[in-house]
């Protein structure tokens, strides 16, 4: 991997890395949050080849040294100062490439914790959160062990103990109230156990 002095030396910012011409990209979100972590993401579409867009970004950023290749898909990392680059190139085509990088702070305290309501034992298998426009919008996704059957009255107990009233129901959706804050759950079953997704509003 290379040093930090040469890492710093190149591209330090998502917004400051530079696409060939006919790319496309933009930053998504206000703000975002990975698993708590404050985050940039930037999303592209690239006139090049996914080894020849990695090797081009590894121009720009040294840090950017660890490179994984996975069926269908590269995936370039590394360290850029205090935060974790992760870009994730998937070809689209013949000399084209769709994908996004990732910028993490490795040094944040998270600052998204697990909620009140939530049953013990949750594995988590996606924390994203944004901010547009004053909403702060979420999709956190929690594994369990325990069947829909069983998770189904931990988790509504959970919710009513912690403030939390019905809204409505949809099929398998389920929607709950919080003052201003509203959320949509839908517990399926994973293999033995359950999974359990929930999108979040709150001002």
């Amino acid at each position: 991997m290379a040093s930090g002095a040469s890492a710093s030396a190149g591209a330090n910012a998502l917004g400051r890395l530079r696409f060939p011409a006919g790319a496309t990209h933009e930053l998504l979100a206000d703000r975002l949050w990975l698993h708590g972590l404050p985050a940039q993401v930037l999303v592209f579409d690239v006139p090049q080849s996914p080894r020849e867009l990695a090797r081009a970004l590894s121009r720009q950023q040294p840090g950017l040294a660890d490179l994984h290749v996975l069926p269908g898909q590269l995936i370039l990392s590394g360290h850029v100062g205090d935060d974790r680059w992760v870009a994730r190139m998937e070809a689209a085509g013949r000399e084209r490439t769709i994908g996004s990088i990732s910028s993490v702070s490795a040094r944040a305290v998270p600052a998204n914790p697990q909620p009140a309501w939530l049953p013990e034992g949750a594995r988590v298998r996606l924390d994203v959160a944004t901010t547009e426009r004053g909403v702060r919008v979420s999709e956190r996704i929690w594994e369990y062990a325990l069947p829909p059957a069983k998770m189904a009255p931990l988790i509504e107990a959970g919710l009513r103990r912690d403030g939390w009233a019905p809204d409505r129901k949809a099929g398998a959706v389920q929607a709950w109230a919080r003052e201003r804050e509203r959320m949509e759950l839908l517990l399926v079953p994973l293999d033995a156990g359950s999974g359990l997704r929930v999108n979040g509003w709150a001002p």
